[in-house]
């Protein structure tokens, strides 16, 4: 089934699709190579392409076809253009003869029929038909191919991608069960795509992600994370994570989280912290350090509802850390994320409109570093769907008086005007545990002012010198 391309491509890509077509032309590739994927998708859709994935219909056609074409726009380098992964079939390359394009990166593999193995989600490939090809895509509507030379695009599964692109419905391509079986990733993927779309999920789909949803064991880590962090990154998330609960993933890939909704938001025995958590996650900037940290910043309340001993932000930074790193987040993710959970409740004893001292805020800055707009961001946020005593004024307050004391930077990265070596030579003392003490003491006045001398900071030294026993 053929149906002509709409007419809101980017003009990049336009430009790529006409060279492309010049460089067939007159070729045993003629007629034989396709856009696939998503790129065809959001092209159906109007919206912006990232990425340009390209089946040939012979075999081995994809590394051939990278062959032909940096050879034939001279930018053929060997090993470096076109980059041939022959595990797969596939190779990678660019038309660096062309400024317009050339930062376009080009993967192409040719048409395809896999087999899988139980205990993997790696299948072996070889050579097969176009229908053979769609049928193996994850979804109807990632299974659209244009043919280059026409111009056309064509749906192999009997019109079910054009059916599902008007619907708007997310479905596989052939029997879910079988699917989902294959590659239980994909259902994560289907919930990723339906979660950025804002569409629904066909019921047969439905139905056999549920049923296969115990195989994620088989999907790396890796894997996992990079798909959750697509879902995280989407307009309302909280609609992803609720669809992975409600199709048995979430307990499986994030058990905390799952566990939340035995929790209860403090002081309201109604609402669970996994919808408090929700309507958090939804308010925060769509960045994954800031969603990640929404997602985890009442994860400790299952323990601390039983234990008032517990603190509750910094043994929820505990789990977040231990959680962060067993799904192979990077150091920095980890630490940014922790951060902000540690200190999003750090002026919580100050009413809203109330600006906290600048000493407050000064020391805020210094414990934060360079994550305190992720941690003003979920404080914010918690501050509008906290159940009780909302604050929605209050990081107003803080980031206008910041603003007016120009000293962020400052007090990310603190200078005192004396160091450890000038207390032990100015007061005959030996190193050890207490010249830490006083260092923290100066410290405390420097946050108050921040133009204090050194001749200060010995005076402070002194008398705190005279209470020490």
């Amino acid at each position: 089934m053929d149906k002509i391309v709409v007419k809101k491509t980017d003009e990049k890509i336009k430009y790529l699709i006409n060279k492309l077509k010049d460089i067939i032309d007159d070729s045993p590739f003629k007629g034989k190579v396709y856009l696939v994927g998503g790129c065809i998708r959001d092209m159906l859709l109007g919206n912006d392409i990232k990425d340009i994935d390209i089946v040939v219909e012979m075999p081995n056609g994809g590394t051939k076809f990278a062959n032909y074409v940096t050879a034939k726009t001279r930018c053929y380098f060997s090993a470096k253009n076109p980059v041939i992964f022959e595990t797969y079939g596939t190779a990678k390359f660019n038309i660096l003869s062309d400024d317009k394009i050339k930062d376009i990166d080009l993967e192409c593999v040719q048409t395809r029929k896999e087999q899988y193995h139980k205990e993997s989600r790696n299948p072996e490939t070889c050579y097969g038909t176009l229908k053979e090809d769609a049928s193996r895509r994850d979804l109807t509507i990632n299974a659209l191919y244009y043919n280059i030379t026409t111009g056309n695009v064509m749906d192999f599964n009997g019109g079910l991608g054009f059916k599902d692109l008007e619907n708007k419905v997310i479905r596989t391509p052939s029997d879910p069960d079988v699917v989902f079986t294959d590659d239980p990733l994909r259902i994560l993927r289907v919930v990723r795509f339906a979660t950025r779309l804002g569409w629904g999920i066909e019921k047969n789909t439905w139905l056999g992600m549920i049923k296969n949803a115990h195989r994620i064991n088989i999907v790396s880590t890796e894997r996992i994370s990079d798909e959750l962090s697509k879902i995280l990154v989407t307009n309302k998330p909280s609609i992803g994570i609720r669809r992975l609960r409600d199709c048995g993933i979430l307990h499986r890939v994030l058990p905390d989280i799952f566990d939340s909704k035995h929790a209860f938001e403090s002081k309201n025995p109604v609402i669970t912290t996994f919808d408090h958590t929700m309507d958090v996650l939804d308010e925060v900037q769509p960045i994954i350090e800031h969603r990640l940290a929404a997602l985890f910043h009442d994860v400790g309340n299952i323990a601390t509802n039983n234990d008032k001993t517990i603190n509750p932000t910094e043994f929820s930074a505990l789990v977040t850390e231990h959680d962060l790193k067993e799904l192979k987040f990077s150091n920095d993710i980890v630490k940014s994320v922790c951060t902000a959970i540690r200190y999003h409740k750090y002026f919580s004893s100050y009413t809203d409109g109330f600006t906290p001292p600048d000493k407050k805020i000064r020391k805020f800055l210094n414990a934060t570093g360079e994550d305190d707009a992720i941690t003003l961001d979920l404080m914010e946020a918690n501050n509008i769907h906290v159940a009780f005593n909302k604050k929605k004024r209050q990081v107003y307050g803080i980031l206008k008086r910041i603003e007016e004391l120009g000293e962020e930077e400052k007090f990310k990265d603190i200078k005192l005007p004396i160091n450890g070596n000038d207390i032990i030579k100015e007061f005959n003392i030996k190193k050890g545990p207490i010249i830490g003490i006083l260092l923290d003491t100066v410290k405390e006045a420097y946050f108050e002012d921040p133009n204090i001398t050194k001749e200060k900071c010995f005076n402070i030294i002194d008398a705190k010198l005279k209470t020490i026993v």
